[in-house]
């Protein structure tokens, strides 16, 4: 009998994330299933952008599109939002109400500045999440 292939769990579409999915599109592993889910359909290049704000770039030349990156990784892509972890159950509920079963976790979620700090409301724009600051 088969071995079931381990299934690996990645929540957010960050750059950690996108590159496992590039990684995978050039030389699938049958031993792992992955699964994507992020609660956006694209993630933005954080190297384009101050030219996405200058006008260089439009929001596609400076932004991956998860769902086809996920199709050639051979993996499933879910968009929607982990709400819970229940990590003795080795599950994720998303926001759908749906339940993700895992044998290993990735998250990459993104980071939020702590707007905080001394001067940091006055002087610093804070450009994460970069949805929001778009």
């Amino acid at each position: 009998m088969k071995p079931a292939p381990c299934r690996v769990l990645l929540v957010g579409g960050g750059h950690s994330h996108v590159e496992v999915l590039r990684r995978f599109a050039r030389d699938p592993d049958p031993h792992v299933a992955l699964t994507l889910v992020s609660p956006d359909a694209d993630t933005a290049y954080s190297g384009m952008l101050p030219g996405l704000v200058a006008g260089i770039y439009t929001h596609r030349d400076a932004h991956i599109a998860l769902p086809p990156l996920a199709a050639a990784a051979r993996s499933t892509w879910i968009e929607d939002r982990v709400v819970a972890l229940d990590a003795d159950a080795r599950s994720v509920a998303l926001g759908s109400g749906a339940r993700v079963a895992f044998d290993l976790l990735s998250l990459d979620v993104g980071s939020v500045p702590d707007t905080g700090v001394r001067g940091a409301r006055e002087h610093a724009i804070p450009v994460k999440p970069v949805a929001a600051f778009l």
